[in-house]
């Protein structure tokens, strides 16, 4: 393969790779924990002292006398619970979101399974209420959303890494295979070259920010917004080399 083919192929394969990435299983640019349904595998504990507990128990029929032991839970429940108490509490209900690791995270600093125990998504009352007793105490905890709560998400809803695929990388991948295509025509190699680089490196980054988070480096609800600003800008940057680099070509074949 001589050099002419072997950097068309190579500026295919990157400029695919970014249009493709959004439906790769491995986030990229994306949280290394589960976003889809069920999750967010939220917990939310409120006291026995509470006059909203009694309430909910009343209201479900739960039973105080079922409620389970914290030591039948397993480790993974166990440390739900122990993390949902920890917080601090908002009109007397304590709330933790558990993160669940993506199945194709190499490393992982959270669990990679939520607790069979619980009901996560959409269910009945008695479904996603459950009765957990800590150190003689009772508590009630809700981990799912009840069937006809009106929880139905939309397009505005989808995660932050959706909103980079589509205007960030996709652009970018379009892009870059529209100047490999000008450049088979004029032989100007270096526009699309670089276009090719800044997309390898696109992906390699987005490859790496799952694991800069779960290493402790960044946190991804600090880092989301800026990363969607600064691809959908290189995005922005490199459709404008795509234009100058079409009217160029417009001016030598006209």
């Amino acid at each position: 393969m001589d050099g002419d083919r072997r950097r068309l192929f190579v500026g295919l394969a990157v400029g695919m790779l970014l249009i493709l990435s959004g439906t790769f299983p491995h986030p990229v640019f994306a949280s290394p924990y589960e976003t889809s349904e069920p999750a967010p595998y939220s917990h939310l504990a409120v006291a026995e002292d509470d006059r909203q507990y009694q309430g909910l128990v009343d209201l479900y029929g739960l039973e105080p006398a079922d409620a389970t032991p914290f030591e039948n839970l397993s480790p993974t429940a166990q440390l739900a619970v122990e993390r949902t108490l920890e917080s601090e509490p908002d009109d007397n209900w304590r709330r933790y979101e558990l993160p669940v690791c993506r199945s194709t995270m190499l490393a992982c600093d959270s669990v990679r399974e939520p607790p069979a125990e619980f009901n996560y998504g959409e269910g009945t009352g008695e479904e996603v209420f459950q009765l957990i007793e800590v150190d003689g105490e009772r508590y009630l905890f809700q981990t799912g959303v009840q069937t006809d709560a009106g929880s139905d998400s939309g397009f505005g809803d989808a995660p932050i890494s959706t909103f980079i695929w589509l205007f960030g990388l996709v652009p970018f991948g379009a892009t870059v295979v529209a100047s490999q295509a000008i450049g088979q025509k004029t032989g100007e190699r270096r526009i699309p070259a670089v276009l090719t680089t800044v997309g390898a490196g696109l992906v390699v980054a987005g490859l790496a920010v799952p694991y800069l988070v779960v290493f402790g480096l960044f946190s991804y609800a600090d880092l989301s917004v800026p990363l969607l600003i600064g691809v959908v800008g290189v995005a922005l940057g490199a459709i404008s080399v795509l234009v100058w680099q079409t009217i160029q070509y417009t001016r030598t074949e006209f």
